[in-house]
């Protein structure tokens, strides 16, 4: 099964964020804090990542005691990075797709209505590796120039894309949206190759 030229077209551009060359070489898995005592930091979207549990607000029941109660509650989903196959898939299933597919279909319905795990995993989504970069998305390019000129081209994707898909995706994923600073998180070539 072949992706549509307009699906494939948005892909083009990948996770390109608003900040010119934002998508980086090498992007390491980012880490997981280290649980302390006090509540998590809040989440700033509805998606929360992989890993944090959401509490109600940390001033309530704070000099409470710690109960039977509190022990019995469910524990905290692995986040991304330590996740087995299994529970990545099921993650991608029901918490990824969902919200990348409302995301898509809210920039372009005709094109992403039927939106599923071959449209970004391709083929290796038909044989069950879900292996990523796709090399069949389209290429992006890879130095500052390309994209300055990808994102004249094709403004309303590009933005999109780093507005929408890459914020959503890296907090889903437990990572901060990529960095051309620090050349850390998730960006564009997580799912695209270099030209």
């Amino acid at each position: 099964m072949t992706s549509k030229p307009s699906r494939g077209m948005v892909m083009a551009v990948g996770l390109v964020s608003p900040m010119v060359f934002s998508c980086g070489a090498s992007q390491p898995a980012a880490t997981s804090p280290t649980p302390t005592s006090a509540a998590p930091a809040p989440v700033t979207s509805a998606m929360p990542a992989p890993g944090v549990a959401s509490s109600a607000s940390p001033d309530a029941n704070a000099s409470a005691p710690a109960t039977a109660s509190a022990s019995a509650a469910p524990a905290a989903k692995p986040a991304w990075k330590d996740m087995k196959a299994e529970q990545r898939k099921e993650y991608m299933k029901t918490v990824v797709l969902p919200k990348m597919k409302e995301e898509f279909v809210a920039f372009n319905a005709h094109a992403y209505g039927d939106m599923n795990c071959v449209t970004c995993h391709g083929d290796s989504a038909k044989n069950g590796s879900f292996k990523m970069p796709n090399p069949k998305l389209p290429k992006l390019p890879s130095d500052e120039a390309g994209f300055k000129a990808l994102m004249k081209r094709k403004p309303e994707v590009t933005k999109f894309m780093g507005s929408k898909v890459v914020p959503a995706m890296a907090e889903m994923v437990g990572e901060s949206p990529y960095n051309p600073e620090t050349k850390q998180g998730f960006g564009c070539f997580e799912c695209h190759t270099k030209k």
